[in-house]
């Protein structure tokens, strides 16, 4: 008579295959993750520079926006140049899972000033937005003169 059950080697060898599967699962779901905070960190970025330049465009409180780019936040400003003390700024903090980089804007500086009636800027040029784990992967948030904004 055969004894019934399984034996140590098999109930191993399950539980290494179950182990298996949950760290592919995982792994693939961490990835699936960090895309979309990169994605959804790049359209936010894009959304506060067009809301920007809608505040400027639409003359709020009759004067002009602009926005200003950290490493790890966004701010939205009222004015004609970024000051960190000032009240009425909007802080946007984005995803912690990315950074932004390569703030490369006509005449320097971390800050995008629109036109007021035209919704223009003189500070055309790119932002980088990166995930931190992966540095590699990235998405650019350009900036034209007219002021538009995309990612890609």
């Amino acid at each position: 008579m055969k004894d019934k059950g399984f034996s140590m080697l098999e109930i191993l060898l399950v539980l290494f295959i179950l182990s298996l599967v949950v760290a592919m699962v995982a792994f693939s779901f961490s990835k699936f993750n960090s895309s979309k905070a990169l994605n959804q960190s790049a359209s936010l970025v894009v959304a506060i520079l067009d809301e920007a330049r809608s505040l400027t465009l639409s003359s709020v409180d009759a004067s002009g926006y602009g926005v200003n780019f950290q490493e790890s936040q966004v701010v939205l400003f009222k004015g004609v140049t970024y000051s960190p003390s000032d009240p009425s700024n909007v802080v946007t903090d984005i995803n912690a899972l990315v950074n932004l980089r390569n703030i490369v804007l006509s005449g320097g500086g971390t800050s995008v000033v629109f036109k007021r009636l035209t919704g223009n800027t003189d500070e055309a040029g790119t932002v980088e937005v990166f995930l931190k784990a992966t540095p590699e992967i990235f998405r650019t948030v350009s900036i034209s003169n007219t002021g538009v904004a995309a990612s890609n």
